[in-house]
């Protein structure tokens, strides 16, 4: 788990935590990453059907399926 400041192991499934999570806020993003919308910079074309999410502080990035960026595109437009 990444965070502003920090980074943490956990043995929780992403499907555990996706449960204890704001759905406002947070949405699984690909197989194995649950993003926080609000932290997000930007997002960018990565293959066909991907997308790479950049976060604000942070160098690390997650990936994003095209059906997931439709949902994202619907949230903020």
């Amino acid at each position: 788990i990444y965070t502003e400041q920090d980074c943490y192991m956990t043995s929780a499934s992403l499907s555990e935590l996706e449960r204890k999570l704001d759905p406002e806020q947070f949405i699984r993003s690909h197989k194995s990453y649950i993003i926080n919308l609000s932290r997000i910079s930007r997002i960018e074309p990565y293959g066909r059907w991907t997308y790479v999410v950049h976060f604000k502080g942070r160098k690390e990035d997650a990936l994003l399926t095209a059906e997931k960026y439709e949902e994202i595109k619907k949230r903020f437009l």
